[in-house]
This record gives structure tokens, sequence and C-alpha cells, in this order.
């Protein structure tokens, strides 16, 4: 067998490993990154898997007309220099997409997406035709021969040549319309161009098992060696081309009902329903061998890892000891068979609570998990827990009373996770047991500072023993920590805290807010807040000389940041110098978007788990009523047989790729009300497609206002709360469902003179639509930002450092950035302190 094809070259996987630790501080302990960066890589091989050098040559390799493509994508935090001669301008809906030719293959003018168009450096134009070629060369010649196996190659390579038939004008039509979209002309993103990279992405892994294919057919060995494994590999593909293919074929049509824009509030029931049908059953096909294919290769491996413990912990999850350690027992079963732990995986996102979901990511805040921990992450001089409270906070005029949010009395605490043990070893871990109006926070600091002494500090405060006492710090980062607002803390979020405090030399506080479900919204909203005041009264017990301030947070933690920000604007309370938002939902409230398309087979921030977090976090539950749900009485993998009728039930209404709506018949849709056509027939469709118990969840999240509130989702903040905004930075990732949020909040600051910075996420973050819907609405109210696209990396980089190396060396340029920012908000500082006062 062919190693080559099977395997990463050992230069590509020890290719920058050198000096990444270093670079950020000698306190970084080496070796254990290594070994866990290489125990991963060994679990994690899989047949299917792709060099980076092989993925982006196909075209130098195969057409001389095309341009060969770099090995890594850019990384870069500043935009790609790309042509916009290229875009298509096309504004009309074309009525006879439908018609294009089965048989269709070239054409003079470009099909598909080019590198200008898309941003990538490599031509999607050859990708498609080559496919398509090699596929239909493949297919006649299994057609011409009479074995089993061969007629079954035949009949998979029709469905795929079926496929890009019917997706290349679909994509076609996108590019065509990604310009009303994008952020600007020159920064380019958006859920749309994410989905057609992504699907780019599928075709080059499908061709590369075209290619073993074409080369291995002939001979007795085909039969004896290969056949089984690349015929397992290319149904995998093609299933989730197949899959990919009806979703992209959801956006064209969310395309027209749109409007050109991405807050899209009123749907049509039909596509509506298709979407969820999508979720239902199409997620399955992107779990298993196709597994995380959008992202980096090192992030696919860990994403591997990521599912298979997810199915593995399920067996284990409320289970008697002697059960779970059976369990456990066969949890290599889902590494070794992808199609075990797609199935298993989907089932639990379609199916499992909000509880599991806590319980899952709370593994990370366990004591064992902890105390491995402490042998990847570096040492800090402090390391220092506190509690404030209860006193209200008094700073001039403003009083900020202290938290008094009750929690969920009738809402059960965290169950344990599985049978491991009972979570946190400090007070501030998640899922603990919060006193009434007292707020748990983090203090950590390269080295003690005058005034620490006042908290005060002890021995067990101090990781590292030293008598040096440096200055007050001019700058303050204050963190607070994301989690779906139902789990982790400050501590999981440590793999790149302490680090960014040894690397830009200031004080970091992080907010340890109460989570949800036991203590749902606003209890978090308000002990940050009221952290955020006790900080700016007692500046000097933190090192800090009260001059500079930075608010950063990660995902449901920039939601709060930002929220954070809104309230000190309205109590006239001073705001910080500058925000930092890393892959931040600022739309809770529902709303389709393209990008959201992309948690259907995002396998680590899914649509299921995205669902749990909102409505534990609003205070939604749906267990008041007797859940029908095939989870409550029997297990997943018996699920799965169960759920084939449903699926052949309603999978005949799911179009292949469906006929484009008319203007005319979106507008007739949209001027129905949304409470006139989801009644109780729409919910009761739903139930079947969804089970019973996420079909009242689903409409209780539709039927609440509360999501949609300012607090809640910043996007629906007013102009004039917005136009105070300090500088924004905004960091997110391509496939993230809410980045185009994020661009159009970002240009509507712009429009109001607002200075803000936006950092396009990665571009495979399920939150990318609000990130640019965002910046778009910052750019409207003209608040200054930067927008950068980075590429690659998933919803939740930053915590994956230890991982994989070239996520960690990413992190550096992330901490570097921060510097700058400290910098420059620093000069700004300075600038406003040297104007006259009788300046206005």
């Amino acid at each position: 067998m062919d190693n080559k094809e099977e395997s990463p070259s050992k230069a590509e996987i020890s290719n920058g490993t050198d000096g990444r630790s270093r670079s950020i501080t000698d306190r970084f302990p080496i070796a254990p990154l290594v070994a866990a960066g290489r125990l991963m890589s060994f679990l994690s091989k899989q047949s299917y898997t792709v060099t980076a050098k092989r993925k982006f040559t196909l075209s130098a390799e195969n057409n001389e007309k095309s341009k060969q493509a770099s090995s890594v994508r850019n990384r870069s935090l500043s935009p790609p220099k790309i042509s916009f001669s290229t875009m298509r301008n096309s504004t009309t809906t074309p009525s006879n997409l439908d018609r294009f030719s089965n048989t269709i293959r070239t054409s003079e003018a470009p099909t598909t997406p080019t590198p200008d168009t898309v941003g990538l450096d490599f031509n999607f134009d050859s990708v498609y035709t080559e496919l398509r070629e090699l596929a239909d060369t493949n297919c006649k010649y299994f057609s011409e021969q009479k074995t089993d196996v061969c007629k079954r190659f035949e009949r998979l390579l029709i469905q795929l040549l079926h496929s890009i038939d019917l997706s290349v004008p679909l994509i076609r039509y996108l590019t065509d319309n990604f310009h009303h979209f994008d952020y600007s002309p020159e920064v380019r993103a958006s859920g749309y161009r994410s989905l057609v990279v992504a699907h780019g992405q599928a075709c080059l892994r499908t061709l590369d098992i075209l290619r073993q294919v074409d080369t291995k057919r002939v001979g007795l060995l085909f039969n004896l060696m290969y056949s089984s494994r690349l015929f397992q590999d290319l149904e995998s593909w093609t299933k989730a081309l197949l899959a990919m293919q009806r979703i992209i074929a959801l956006s064209v049509k969310m395309v027209d009902y749109s409007e050109k824009k991405v807050d899209a509030d009123h749907v049509p029931l039909d596509i509506e329903l298709d979407y969820f049908k999508m979720v239902a059953f199409d997620s399955e096909y992107f779990f298993g061998r196709t597994c995380g294919f959008q992202f980096a290769p090192s992030m696919q491996k860990m994403l591997t890892l990521l599912l298979a413990g997810l199915a593995t912990f399920y067996e284990t999850y409320n289970r008697s000891i002697s059960y779970a350690a059976a369990s456990l027992a066969t949890a290599p079963k889902y590494i070794l068979f992808p199609e075990q732990r797609a199935k298993k995986c989907a089932a639990i996102f379609r199916d499992s609570d909000y509880l599991f979901c806590k319980s899952f990511w709370n593994i990370v805040d366990h004591d064992y998990v902890k105390m491995g921990s402490r042998y990847i992450v570096p040492n800090v001089t402090v390391s220092k827990y506190f509690q404030i409270g209860p006193e209200p906070i008094e700073i001039g005029s403003i009083i900020v009373p202290p938290p008094t949010a009750s929690s969920g009395d009738d809402e059960a605490n965290e169950r344990a996770a599985g049978n491991i043990g009972a979570g946190s070893d400090n007070p501030t871990g998640s899922g603990s047991e919060q006193p009434r109006q007292l707020v748990n926070i983090k203090l950590l600091s390269n080295e003690i500072r005058e005034g620490m002494s006042e908290l005060p500090l002890k021995k067990t405060d101090l990781e590292i023993a030293s008598t040096k006492i440096l200055p007050m710090s001019d700058q303050l980062l204050i963190h607070i920590h994301g989690g779906g607002f139902i789990a982790t803390s400050s501590t999981t979020h440590e793999i790149y805290l302490k680090p960014w405090a040894l690397g830009l030399e200031v004080p970091i506080v992080s907010i340890d807010y109460s989570l949800a479900p036991e203590y749902p919204y606003p209890r978090a909203i308000e002990e940050c807040f009221y952290a955020y005041a006790w900080i700016l009264k007692n500046a000097n017990k933190l090192g800090w000389t009260g001059k500079t301030l930075l608010l950063a947070g990660d995902s449901a933690g920039g939601n709060l940041v930002t929220i954070v920000t809104i309230k000190a604007i309205e109590a006239g309370l001073r705001k910080p110098d500058s925000i930092i938002c890393f892959y931040t939902p600022f739309l809770l409230g529902y709303s389709m978007s393209p990008s959201r398309l992309m948690a259907i087979m995002d396998p680590l921030l899914n649509t299921g788990f995205l669902w749990r977090c909102l409505a534990a976090y609003a205070g939604i539950k749906a267990d008041d009523e007797p859940p029908h749900d095939e989870l409550e009485s029997a297990s997943i993998s018996d699920q799965n047989d169960s759920l084939i009728g449903k699926r052949r039930k309603i999978e005949h209404s799911i179009s292949s790729s469906g006929p484009i709506p008319s203007k005319s018949d979106s507008l007739s849709n949209n001027e129905i009300r949304p409470e006139y056509i989801r009644g109780d027939t729409y919910y009761t469709q739903l139930g079947d497609i969804m089970g019973s118990r996420q079909a009242l969840l689903l409409r209780k999240l539709r039927e609440s206002t509360l999501p949609n509130t300012p607090h809640m989702s910043p996007l629906r903040a007013s102009d004039e709360i917005l136009r105070q905004f300090p500088t924004t930075y905004l960091v997110a990732c391509h496939q993230d469902p809410l980045l185009d949020d994020s661009i159009t909040f970002a240009r509507h600051l712009r429009s109001l003179d607002v200075e803000h910075h936006m950092v396009i996420p990665c571009a495979r973050d399920p939150f990318i639509d609000d990130n640019i819907e965002f910046a778009r609405r910052l750019r409207d109210l003209k608040v200054p930002h930067h927008l950068t696209v980075v590429d690659e990396w998933p919803h939740g980089f930053l915590d994956f450092g230890f991982a994989a190396t070239d996520v960690a060396q990413y992190n550096i340029e992330i901490r570097n950035m921060l510097l700058k920012i400290l910098q420059q908000s620093s000069i700004n500082a300075d600038n406003v302190a040297s104007v006259p006062s009788h300046i206005d």
C-alpha cells in the first residue's frame, strides 16, 4: 500500500515545531505539549487523511493552466490581497437553474468560484472540472465490468456525478451574489463564501480518493486490498457532498427571500422545515470519515477525538459504575469505526438535553483534568481566587448594586460528569453553588505588583515564590470566559490566559460568573457588571494605576463583554478603552443566515448544542411535558433503527436542489406574519422531524421575546448606545453561524463615526454571521474598527493551543495583537489626558 497516500510526510508533521513555546515564555513547558500532540496524531490517523501539500497542488499536477496553490492557507491577521474584477454582479434570481443539463462539463466562462472570488489560493474551477471528468472516467470503466464490487462503485459514482452537476450552477449563482453580503469590496467574507469554500474543500478530498481509485482499479489487488477501503471513503464523501448540495440549494433560496440581508426574521415555512430536516438527518454525514474536513488537518484530528469522547461519555452518563467501565473498555470503537461514531453523535446532538451538554463540557473543569493541565499550562506568579460583594459599589454619583437575580429554584443542579467525579475543586468552578450577591473573580499576574498585598496575597496564591514587587501597571485586562453560558470557568481558559499574563506583562482579572441553567439570564450580566464596577473602584488592589482598561471575552464571554460595555454606557460609568470579542454570538434571537447552515456540519458547535445553550441561558425548559423521544426509552444505538421509518417518511420531501423561488413568491410568504403561519400544524410537522421534546423547545425559543432584547443580543442595541462604543476588535471564524451578524454590526458602527476594529474570525466558525453582521453595523455607525479574515481554525481555537502546534503558534500572534492593542489604547489615553479641559 502506498504510504504517501495514507499519511502526511515527516517533514509536514514536524513543520513549525521549533521554538513554538519559547517565543511565549521560558516558563511554558515544552515536552508535555509535544507528547500530547504526538499522542493525538497517532490515535486519530484515518484512511482519508490528505496532506496539505497534495491538497493544494492538484491543479498544477493535472492542469498547466491552473495556478499552483500554496500549501498553507493565509493565517495572518491582515486581509488577503484579492482582486474584485472577476466578481459577477447579477442581482436577479435565475428561473432556469433547475433546467441545467446533467451532462454539463465546461464552459468558456468560469462556472465556479476562482481564487480571487473566494479568497483562497487554489482554483475551484479546475477542481470541479477534474472531479467531474475523473468521476465520469471511473464510472464508465466500472460500468463495463461485471463484478458486484464494480457495480457498487458505478452506482456510487452516478450519485456523485449527479450531485456535482446540481451543485455547480447553484454555486455559480452564489458567486454572482457574494458581493451583496460581504463586509466591503476590500474585505470579502460572508456565510455564503464559507459554504462555497467548504464545498470546494470536500471536493478536493473526494478528488484525492478518485485518483486512488483510478490508479488501483485494475487487477486482483483492487478487489483484495483496496476496494473495501476506497469504497467506504468514497461513499462517505459522496454522502457529505449530497448533504452539502442540499445545504447550498437552501442557501440559494435564502439569497432571494433575505432581500440581501443576513438577519432574516421571516422565513417561509417550507424553507424552514427543509432546514430542520437537514439538521435532523444530514449532520450524520459530517461526523464520520469526513469529520472536521473544513478545518486545518491538526484540528481534524482533535475534533475526531472529541466526537469519540462525546459518544463514549454518553454511554457512561448517569450509568452504574460497572456499565460505565464496560463502555470505557469499548470506547476505541468510535475511533476505529467512523460510521458508528457518526450515528451516535448525530443522535446525541439531535436528542440530548442541556444537562448532558453541560456535563460533557464541564469535564474540562474536573479535578483530574485540571491536575493534568498543570503539566501543559505555564505557571504565573500570582493566581488568586477571591470573592467580592455584597455591598453596593459607589463611584461618584453612580451606585452599582450587587447581583439580585435569583437562581432557578425549580431547576435541578448539574449532574456529575457521568461517573467520573463531582467536578471542580475550587469555589469558582463551573456548576458550583454560588452565595447570593457574591461574585467570584480570579487575578493572574506575571509578578507581584504594588497594592496587591491589600487583597491580601497568601502563599497559596503564589504559583512561583517571588520577593520582587513591581510598580503598578498602567494597563489591565478584564476577561470573561465562554462556554455557552452553561459550562467551563476561568480555570479551563488558563491554557491561553496564563501565557497572556506572562507575554503581555499586565494583570489579568477573569470573572467567574454563575452558569445556567441554575442561574439563568440576567444573573451572569449582573455579576459581570458588578465585578467591572468593583475593579474600577479597587484598581490599586489589583496592581493597576487605573489608566488603560481592556475587556476581552471569547464566545459567550464576548457577548457578556459587549453587554457590560452597553450597561456602562447606560449607567454613565467609565467605558473600557477597547473591547476584544473572540468568535462571539451577537444575536441570540432566532434568525436564519447562511453561515448558520454550517452548524449542521460543525462537530464542535453543532446546531443542537446551540439551541440548548440558548434555552438554558434564557430559562426556557422543554421538560414540562412528558417526552416522547426515543432517547428517554432506549439507547441511541436502538434509536437509530427506530428512526429509519421517520427518515423515510419525511426524506422524500427534501428536494435534491429545489427550484429557486421567485421574488414574488418570496415576498408573498414574507408578508404573512410568523405567528399566523407557525401554528399547531407547523409544530406537529416539526415534531415529526425533530421529536416532540425538541419541537417544544424550538417553539418556546421562537415565541420568546427575551433573546432579542439588547442585553442578550447586542445587535438589537440602539444607535445612540452603539455610537458611544469604544474601539472594538472582533475576532471570529468564517464557518461560524453568526459571522454575517458581526459584519453588519460593524458597518452600522462605522456609519455612526465610532471607532471600532474587526478581526474577522477563523473562516470555519459557526458564529461567523454574527461577527460579520456586528461589523457591518459598527461600520454604518462609523465606529473605528479593523476587519481581518483568518482561516482554518474552528470556534474556540484559543483553547486548543495544547493540541496542535499550529494553533499554539497562531495564539502567539493573537497575543502579539493584544499587545499592540494595549499599546495603542495607552497612547490614546495619553492623548485624551493631554487635551486642555476647556476644549470640548
